[in-house]
């Protein structure tokens, strides 16, 4: 699609909106759990309320100009994105600026307040949200207890078919739980496993599973921690097994970022739980899985590209290139799904496949509705949704799986 012919990003700028409502309110909320949960300085605690009042009534600023900015621990090419996006918002009103851009900013400037790139920091290159991510998958009710579930559904089932479509919805369900928006994760934790066929307003899991099962190389952009990695895990774990997939890649956060999205070292820590867990099958799988790290059939990756305030048609050249190793990228969430959309104000009848050109390799995607983007809707299937559940778009009950194959 030429540029000129481009839609407009969503905004925090318009009035009502969720984007307005998400950095007017659901973003305060959270640095106030973040302060609540932490033993921060006093420095770092003014730096976060002066976050807040400035998200409500204030401006855009360029953190490199201040006196004193700290950063030994941010990489060049997190720099070098910064750089080339802030200009374009610098003096702008948070209340008036492209959504994706806010939220990306805004997690960046919590992890300045809190002193996470500055060496002479107690807070230095420690995740701020770790307490939340190890009560989400500790706790009762929490993501080990899910896998526990899932892994036992898993192990009595007797046909491939059956059972890739059973963690391919745990995988999308389990999206649900994600702790940047408590209300819908509080609500959502005991419907995983349930079928919920009627709730997916776009479903090409039977697309899906024929490409998994003709793919060697695959990759999955991560999302969340927690119930959602313990079901991806689970996937992979599967895939490598029972398929004729070689190798699995995780693409996952460099910094932490929206409360509970995936590092490394989560997906290390939640495997570690794997492999130690009294649970035989659990227990099993973890142990499967860190040999298939040891021999290389699963890697973890990271790159600064996914914190960045960009958008998927401009991926760098060297991990584009990574993710066209795969047969298959699967990305996971609905933030995944905007960035790939650039996060514009697409006519909801537009086709996926016009809009992600750039993308010269297959992909999927498993997204559990959480904002006011979608595409690939008939007008009337649109005005039947509004008008059964106005909010049909962001309160997390609908969910989408969804194709674009390459020849």
């Amino acid at each position: 699609m030429k540029m000129s012919n481009l839609p407009p990003f969503v905004s925090t700028g318009e009035p009502n909106s969720f984007a307005r409502k998400t950095i007017q309110y659901r973003k305060p909320a959270i640095i106030n759990r973040l302060v609540d949960f932490n033993l921060l300085s006093e420095k770092s605690i003014c730096a976060l309320n002066g976050l807040k009042n400035e998200m409500r009534e204030g401006i855009i600023t360029d953190p490199f100009e201040e006196p004193g900015f700290a950063i030994a621990g941010l990489d060049e090419d997190s720099r070098k994105y910064w750089q080339t996006d802030l200009p374009h918002y610098v003096g702008k009103s948070w209340l008036d600026i492209p959504f994706y851009f806010a939220e990306a900013y805004l997690y960046w400037r919590i992890l300045i307040a809190v002193g996470y790139f500055d060496s002479g920091s107690v807070f230095f290159m420690r995740d701020p949200f770790q307490s939340f991510k190890n009560r989400e998958l500790f706790a009762r009710g929490g993501g080990l207890e899910v896998a526990r579930v899932v892994a036992g559904v898993m192990e009595e089932m007797r046909g491939q078919d059956e059972t890739a479509e059973m963690l391919l919805a745990s995988s999308l369900w389990g999206n649900r739980i994600d702790l940047s928006l408590f209300s819908i994760a509080e609500k959502s934790r005991e419907r995983i496993l349930t079928a919920q066929e009627e709730n997916l307003i776009i479903n090409h899991i039977e697309r899906l599973k024929h490409i998994l099962e003709k793919s060697e190389r695959v990759s999955i952009v991560l999302d969340n921690s927690g119930h959602e990695l313990v079901c991806d895990l689970l996937l992979s774990w599967f895939l490598l097994t029972k398929f004729r997939v070689e190798r699995i890649d995780f693409h996952a956060k460099k910094y932490p970022i929206y409360v509970s999205d995936s590092m490394v070292k989560d997906v290390d820590h939640t495997l570690a739980a794997f492999k130690f867990d009294s649970n035989p099958v659990l227990n099993r799988i973890g142990r499967d899985l860190f040999s298939c790290a040891l021999s290389g059939k699963y890697r973890l990756l990271d790159h600064p590209f996914w914190n960045s305030s960009l958008h998927f048609p401009d991926f760098p050249e060297q991990l584009a290139s990574t993710l066209c190793e795969s047969d298959l990228v699967l990305f996971k969430g609905d933030v995944n799904y905007r960035r790939l959309l650039s996060d514009r104000k697409w006519s909801f009848e537009t086709c996926m496949e016009d809009i992600v050109t750039y993308m010269p390799v297959s992909l999927a995607l498993l997204r559990n509705m959480k904002s006011e983007i979608v595409v690939d809707i008939h007008e009337k299937r649109y005005e039947a949704l509004t008008s059964s559940d106005p909010e049909w778009m962001v309160n997390g009950e609908r969910g989408i799986i969804r194709v674009v194959e390459r020849s």
